[in-house]
């Protein structure tokens, strides 16, 4: 997290009191989680979501205070928590090169531990007065494993539609990123246009995230972010550069990657994986994948400058920019 945010002091200084009180608040858990659960936190990532807090809640050149603290730590302890979640679901070992929970406990306390991890954060939201609408976290927190149920029950399943696809990543990825700069801007503002343009915003910013993470899973760079090259693919979740291959590939009167991802043996063999992926570079999947993905970058930028606030539109460029180096 240090290294990400070292061109941005003034972000900084308050994602590690962020950090401070996510350890805080763990440390009053029962002895046999406590510590597992500490290292856990403290493997945290880049800290997106509590930095979009943050920048939302200086909206009307209000400072950080300690409301702003304490709900980014409760957004990151609910993505932690999701986390969790998930890699118990994936059987996942690792991720981005750590031990996971699920690893080191086994499924059973994995679920309650990132069930601790969800209580724990609205442990922190009950310290918040009424500027907080606890019902927009429970709507994100709702979308979210609305939309890891949906993929589950489709591991296997390559030809879903864009727009469950699309209704998938604006649940798993894209109501948390909304949620946060909602969030953050309810903490500035009682404006309604102003908290719904930053939750818009949000929305478009993870959206974008996601499709760019998903195109790193297709071009050979996803090693660099700690992961398996292909992971989804492997595993049976299609993401938007296959389906958009699927696409040019009908067009086109063809059905030979259609026959590799019919009726799949999972995980999918290096082989057929190596085939799939030559297909999908061959119909440009991640290429139109990344088209798609400037469109939702655009319509950040059309927020940001909406909101017209010079301070926080640098904050939202500069994180936006390093996020599209994500790969270098």
């Amino acid at each position: 997290m240090a290294e990400f945010w070292e061109e941005e002091p003034a972000l900084a200084e308050p994602l590690n009191r962020v950090k401070a009180t996510i350890e805080e608040t763990i440390a009053a858990s029962h002895p046999f989680i406590r510590q597992v659960l500490l290292d856990y936190v403290r493997t945290c990532g880049k800290m997106l979501r509590p930095a979009l807090v943050l920048i939302m809640s200086t909206l009307n050149g209000n400072n950080i205070d300690q409301d702003a603290i304490n709900t980014a730590a409760a957004v990151e302890l609910i993505h932690l928590a999701s986390l969790v979640h998930d890699d118990i679901i994936d059987g996942a070992p690792t991720r981005r090169g750590k031990k996971t929970l699920f690893a080191s406990l086994g499924a059973k306390q994995a679920v309650l531990a990132g069930d601790l991890l969800l209580s724990k954060a609205l442990t922190l939201t009950s310290r918040l007065d009424t500027k907080i609408n606890r019902v927009a976290m429970a709507n994100a927190m709702a979308r979210l494993c609305e939309s890891e149920l949906e993929q589950d029950a489709n591991v296997g399943n390559f030809f879903i539609t864009r727009t469950a696809y699309t209704r998938r990543i604006a649940g798993k990825t894209a109501s948390l990123f909304a949620l946060s700069c909602y969030l953050g801007s309810a903490l500035a503002t009682e404006d309604q246009l102003v908290r719904m343009r930053a939750h818009r915003l949000g929305y478009a910013l993870g959206m974008a995230f996601q499709i760019q993470d998903d195109n790193l899973d297709y071009d050979g760079e996803a090693v660099l972010l700690g992961k398996e090259i292909a992971w989804d693919l492997k595993n049976g979740i299609p993401t938007l550069p296959l389906l958009l291959a699927l696409q040019e590939e009908k067009k086109a009167g063809s059905a030979l990657l259609h026959s590799y991802l019919h009726e799949p043996k999972l995980p999918l063999s290096k082989k057929n994986i190596n085939t799939i992926l030559s297909l999908v570079d061959h119909y440009r999947g991640v290429e139109k994948a990344q088209k798609i993905e400037q469109q939702y970058r655009k319509r950040v930028e059309r927020d940001i400058e909406a909101l017209d606030t010079p301070e926080i539109e640098r904050m939202l460029h500069s994180l936006i920019s390093r996020l599209s180096l994500r790969r270098n």
